[in-house]
C-alpha cells in the first residue's frame, strides 16, 4: 500500500515537472512535502492555523516561482459611494408667515432669481396692525415722559418741585422706554427692517400689510400659497434655494468608512455618464448609521459649475483615502481560489510556500485590494500559482 502511494504521489510530481517545461525523463524520487500544523485558516486570513508548502531543491530549480512584494503604499486608492445633492447648510431658506392673516401679494415667480432683502409676498393681518399702533404709542408715551422728566428735573433745581415727583416721573420715563423698546422687538420678531419701522413714524395712517422679505439670495425653488389664502402664523409659503454651493450626501459601508478622514479629496461626478468630476473634499462624517439605508453618511460640499448638480440628482463620489490602515496591493497574478475563496502563497523562505486565505476588498487595475491578513514587505508566488496550488492539494488526498 505504501508502494502504491509513493508511486502515486510520484506520477502527480512528474506530470507537474512537465507542465513546468521541464524535459527530464527521470522520475523524481523526491517529492513535495506538505506540512499542516493546525487547520486551513478562515476567509479573512486571520486566525486558524498554516498550511505550509516544502520544496526540494531540484524543484525548487525546475519550477523557477518568481515572487513579488506585497505594499502598503498604494497610489490614489479610492473608495466609490453613492451619493445624492442636497442644499447645502446657510445655503437655503425656508419662507413661512410670522403671524396670522391672508396673502394680498405675491411678487415672485418659481425659478426666479431673488436678492437677499427683496419683497416676495404681502399678507394684511390685524395682528401686525396692532403691533405698529402698539409701536407708535410707545415711542409716543417715551417722548412725552423724557420731555416730562427734563422739566421737572428744571423745577427740582429750582426748587419748586419736590424730588419725589422727579422720582416718579424717572419711573415712568423707564417703563416708556421699556415699552418702545418692547414693541420695537416684536416688530422685528416678524421681520420688520429698520427702515420700514422709521417709516411707521411719519406715516399718516396704519397699513396692516406686512411684508415678507428674502433672508437670502438665490432661485425661489417652490411657491406654497395662493393668492388671497388665509394663512397662520410659522406656515410655510415658500423655499430659496442659492445653488453656488450644494450638499452631497455619500453613503459608505460601515467597513469602508473606516478609511476615510476629513479632507480626504473626493471627486463628484454623474452616475452614469462619468467624464470629468468635480474636486472637493470630505467635509464632515455622521458618526451614525443612516436609519433608511443602514449606511454612514459622508457629507461634501461642492460648488456647481454650469448649473451643475442641482438638488435632488444622484451621483457618484470617489474619495482618494488617506489613511489606508490594513489595506495592502496584492497583484492579480499571485491570487488563485480555492472554492469561493481566494488563496495566495506566501514565501517563507527558499523551499518553503504558506497557503494564505485573503479578503479582496476591491480589483484596481493589476492589483487586488485586500483588508488585513497581509504584511508590507511579504513575498507573494506570481509564478506557478497553479503548480503550488495542485501540490498542496493532491499532497492532502495522499495523506487521507
Amino acid at each position: 500500500m505504501i508502494r502504491f502511494k509513493n508511486l502515486f504521489i510520484g506520477l502527480i510530481l512528474g506530470s507537474i515537472a512537465m507542465l513546468a517545461g521541464s524535459c527530464s525523463g527521470d522520475q523524481s524520487d523526491e517529492k513535495a512535502k506538505v506540512e499542516i500544523q493546525e487547520t486551513p485558516p478562515s476567509v479573512s486570513g486571520e486566525g486558524g492555523g498554516k498550511l505550509l508548502i516544502s520544496l526540494s531543491e531540484k524543484e525548487k530549480n525546475e519550477l523557477k516561482i518568481q515572487t513579488a512584494e506585497v505594499t502598503s503604499n498604494i497610489q490614489n486608492y479610492s473608495l466609490l459611494a453613492p451619493g445624492v445633492v442636497f442644499p447645502a447648510p446657510g445655503h437655503v431658506s425656508l419662507i413661512s408667515t410670522p403671524i396670522d392673516g391672508r396673502i394680498s401679494a405675491i411678487m415672485v415667480r418659481e425659478g426666479e432669481m431673488v436678492r437677499k432683502g427683496q419683497e416676495l409676498f404681502k399678507i394684511e393681518s390685524l395682528v401686525f396692525g396692532n403691533l405698529v399702533a402698539e409701536y407708535l404709542q410707545a415711542i409716543a408715551e417715551e417722548k412725552f415722559q423724557t420731555t416730562r422728566l427734563e422739566r421737572l428735573k428744571q423745577l427740582v433745581e429750582q426748587t419748586i418741585s419736590s424730588k419725589s415727583e422727579l422720582d416718579r416721573a424717572m419711573s415712568d420715563y423707564q417703563r416708556a422706554t421699556a415699552a418702545s423698546i418692547a414693541s420695537f422687538a416684536k416688530l422685528k420678531a416678524i421681520g420688520v427692517p429698520d427702515h420700514e419701522i422709521e417709516t411707521f413714524k411719519n406715516a399718516d395712517k396704519i397699513d396692516p400689510s406686512l411684508k415678507i422679505h428674502a433672508p437670502i439670495s438665490g432661485s425661489f425653488d417652490q411657491r406654497m400659497v395662493e393668492l388671497g389664502q388665509a394663512v397662520n402664523a410659522l406656515e410655510q409659503v415658500g423655499r430659496i434655494i442659492d445653488q453656488r454651493q450644494v450638499l452631497v450626501r455619500g453613503y459608505l459601508s460601515p467597513e469602508d468608512v473606516r478609511f476615510v478622514q476629513v479632507g480626504d479629496t473626493v471627486t463628484v461626478a454623474r452616475r452614469e455618464n462619468g467624464g470629468r468630476g468635480l474636486q472637493s473634499v470630505v467635509s464632515s462624517v455622521n458618526p451614525g448609521l443612516d436609519e433608511e439605508n443602514r449606511s454612514v453618511v459622508v457629507n461634501v460640499e461642492v460648488k456647481p459649475e454650469n448649473g451643475w448638480p442641482r438638488p435632488g440628482e444622484n451621483v457618484r463620489l470617489e474619495i482618494a483615502t488617506s489613511s489606508l490602515g490594513e489595506v495592502f496591493a496584492v497583484p492579480l497574478k499571485a491570487v488563485t481560489y480555492d472554492g469561493n475563496q481566494a488563496v495566495v502563497f506566501v514565501k517563507k523562505d527558499a523551499l518553503t510556500y504558506e497557503k494564505r486565505f485573503i479578503t479582496i476588498a476591491e480589483v484596481r487595475d493589476q492589483f487586488a485590494i485586500v483588508k488585513g491578513g497581509m504584511q508590507p514587505g511579504e513575498a507573494l508566488a506570481v509564478s506557478q500559482v497553479f503548480s503550488l496550488k495542485a501540490l498542496s492539494r493532491y499532497e492532502l488526498i495522499s495523506e487521507e
